[in-house]
């Protein structure tokens, strides 16, 4: 991969437009997805001790060796994204999509000889939208004029129009599982896992200059990226008693080989000759692994509660070769730290009838970072910003279900939001001239020494329902 990097100070030309894009795919190419049946989401996704449905392997493999009957689901899902972004002025985003998140089963065979007296195999396919979409108004306060470079006495106007920065992609996880239940007391599972990402990124600038208004590509995009790679998970749930398990699960790093991405860039071919192109490289990966550990609590079989508690190793995260990525990976180790995750939710039975609560809490992975930036009034301060690139995620859900014997139909919402600082404009603006063959870089407010940073609200929601056949 061609990298041309000075720094992430924060960065420079076509090395601010592929960190700031490595960065931002790292919970893309992540371990872990954000999906599954209605009653896994429902819950909060803490089903780490519970087991029984399929979705549960996302939490621990052994969650399939606690299924008494055999059961295949499929899941419908509309997913939404609305953004606030402040810089300036405030303005938003929103865009909605439809999607299977989840299909999957489980096949239980009994063993009733024996003290291993149960054996289970599952499939799971989830998965997530990476849609997104970041947008900027005019801004009067980023404005600069210049002398015209052949006659001194004219004066042109540089303000910033409108900034936007779009995401549109997924990522799938493909998991194989296998459980095994001794005695009905302890339960072992162990998981396959196929990830594969996918996604294009566009961001421009509008500048109007002296009244017309002309849009600038930052120089390495239209971006496009997709991986596909491979990671295990080991697990095992404990029944202490009747009412009360704990279960302990690691799930290894993602190792994707073979990434590939394209782009458009004008990039220096000689001392004093550029050449703007589409680029194509492949490369080495590696995500973040996982440890999650995990208590439940069932009470008459009416009640059932579960809390997680996720330990992200975020240091395994890494890019190869390494001697191609030096910059970004130095900013990893030096700003990426291992992070903590929180499940908690909870089924109550009425008879047919289920009821579901839970909540996620998701640290961000990125350390403090210290940063000159202009805020949107036009002046430059030296702060340390933290909730950089990603903030601290809350996730809200609620779910129902009714159980017609065999078949059921589950429905569930998640309400997602974060808050974070969205850093740019330190980079190479460009617009091409085919004809010429020429790269115009704009004479950008934003072309300057420092970055500007943005406060992004963002919120995500998740409406999904599951139809599944117990047999």
């Amino acid at each position: 991969m061609k990298k041309i990097i000075v720094g992430l100070g924060l960065l420079g030309g076509i090395g601010y437009a592929q960190t700031v894009q490595d960065i931002n795919s790292i919970s893309a190419f992540s371990n872990d997805i954000n999906a599954g049946s209605a009653r896994y989401i429902g819950m909060g996704g803490a089903m780490g001790a519970l087991g029984g449905d399929i979705s549960s392997i996302e939490q621990n493999p052994a969650g399939i060796a606690l299924a008494i009957t055999s059961e295949v689901s499929a899941t419908l899902g509309v997913t939404s994204f609305k953004n606030e972004a402040k810089f300036g002025n405030t303005t938003k985003a929103d865009d909605n999509d439809f999607l299977f998140t989840n299909v999957g089963g489980v096949f239980v065979f009994h063993n009733d000889a024996g003290l291993w007296n149960r054996f289970s195999i599952g499939f799971k396919y989830s998965q997530e939208s990476l849609d997104n979409h970041i947008q900027m108004a005019r801004n009067n306060n980023i404005a600069m004029s210049l002398p015209d470079v052949d006659d001194p006495n004219l004066i042109t106007n540089y303000t910033m129009a409108g900034y936007q920065d779009q995401v549109v992609g997924y990522k799938t996880k493909m998991t194989l599982d296998f459980g095994a239940s001794y005695n009905d007391r302890l339960y072992l599972g162990l998981g396959l896992n196929l990830h594969d990402t996918e996604f294009n990124n566009y961001v421009v600038f509008d500048e109007d200059t002296n009244g017309t208004v002309y849009r600038y590509d930052l120089n390495g995009t239209p971006y496009y990226t997709r991986g596909s790679g491979v990671s295990v998970s080991v697990g095992a749930i404990g029944k202490i008693n009747d009412n009360f398990r704990l279960g302990l699960a690691y799930h290894s790093p993602t190792w994707y080989g073979q990434a590939e991405e394209e782009f458009l860039a004008d990039l220096p071919i000689s001392d004093s000759t550029n050449y703007y192109d589409r680029y194509y490289s492949q490369y080495d990966r590696t995500s973040n692994g996982r440890l999650v550990g995990s208590a439940g609590l069932v009470l008459a079989k009416s009640l059932a509660l579960n809390f997680d508690y996720t330990y992200h190793m975020n240091g395994t995260t890494q890019f190869r070769p390494s001697g191609n990525f030096q910059n970004i990976n130095n900013f990893l180790d030096d700003y990426m730290v291992n992070s903590s995750e929180f499940r908690v939710g909870g089924e109550y039975r009425i008879e047919k009838f289920r009821l579901r609560a839970g909540y996620n809490f998701v640290q961000s992975p990125y350390d403090e970072l210290s940063l000159v930036a202009d805020l949107g009034n036009g002046t430059q301060v030296t702060e340390n910003f933290s909730q950089v690139f990603r903030g601290d995620i809350n996730r809200f859900s609620v779910g129902a279900g009714y159980d017609f014997g065999g078949f059921y139909l589950d429905a569930a919402y998640q309400l997602q939001n974060q808050k974070y600082k969205y850093v740019f404009g330190y980079a190479d603006y460009v617009d091409f001239d085919i004809n010429d063959n020429y790269a115009y870089y704009a004479t950008l407010p934003l072309n300057s020494d420092y970055n500007y940073v943005a406060d992004v609200k963002e919120n995500r929601g998740m409406f999904l329902l599951t139809a599944g056949w117990q047999f």
